[in-house]
């Protein structure tokens, strides 16, 4: 629970005052991570001063309702004040009529808030992604080397990996053209999509020929190595280059 509860704390942080305020937030995160995410939206609802809410009368007139969670006792009023539409002021809330701007609403109330000492938080957004299978198939795996490339591998060594990666390739060369390949299950067709073409041409091209069985898996492991010692070297040589001018900058 600690872990969830910092994992929801660095979230939020870019939305302190002190750092420039509320403001919308997106976070790249694993499928796994949704849990994280829904915890963090709830603790962002939660902590604000005011509960904001579109509701209609009883003749079916839509109003917008300010509600108090934990605000001061003068913060609504404040916020009734504020606004430039219709509104009641009740115990415990403030009811606005005409509102035909909900965002100016929003952050008005905000604003509001966060003079009377709120946060003012925004629940933030993600976006998710999964996780590169590793070459060999299955995760990617420290304890395993010939399962990923990392930055620092010799740019031989990098190639030698997707040579012997494993592919979506049948078990004989007959069975290969009879069937096609399955490119979809293939950790070097996986390569090329995520990082080594930016040709979504090419990538079609390479998962039809694939799929009818006319490309082979030693093209594609051909081209994929290649392009993957290109890849490292120039990595590489442009680390070095900054690593030169890191005493430029105190570092």
């Amino acid at each position: 629970m600690v872990s969830a509860l910092s994992q929801s704390a660095d979230i939020l942080q870019p939305e302190l005052e002190e750092f420039g305020g509320p403001k919308p937030t997106v976070v790249p995160a694993g499928a796994d991570q949704d849990p994280h995410m829904r915890l963090t939206r709830g603790l962002a609802n939660k902590m604000n001063m005011f509960l904001i809410e579109e509701r209609t009368d009883k003749n079916n007139v839509p109003f917008v309702s300010v509600r108090s969670k934990t605000a001061p006792v003068d913060a609504l009023e404040e916020v009734s004040e504020a606004l430039p539409w219709d509104t009641k002021l009740f115990e415990g809330h403030v009811d606005i009529f005409g509102v035909d701007d909900l965002t100016k609403l929003k952050e008005i109330t905000m604003e509001v808030e966060m003079n009377n000492g709120g946060y003012g938080f925004l629940p933030p957004a993600s976006t998710y992604h999964r996780f590169m299978s590793g070459l060999q198939g299955g995760k990617m795996s420290s304890s395993v080397p010939d399962s990923l490339i990392a930055l620092t591998d010799d740019p031989d060594d990098g190639a030698r990996k997707v040579k012997k990666a494993k592919t979506g390739g049948r078990m004989t060369l007959k069975e290969q053209k009879e069937l096609g390949g399955q490119p979809d299950e293939c950790s070097v067709y996986e390569l090329l999509v995520f990082h080594l073409s930016d040709d979504d041409g090419e990538l079609a091209h390479i998962h039809s020929e694939c799929l009818d069985g006319s490309r082979m898996c030693g093209s594609c492991k051909g081209l994929a190595a290649e392009r993957m010692a290109e890849f490292l070297k120039d990595h590489q040589e442009k680390r070095e280059l900054a690593r030169e001018r890191l005493e430029e900058y105190g570092l």
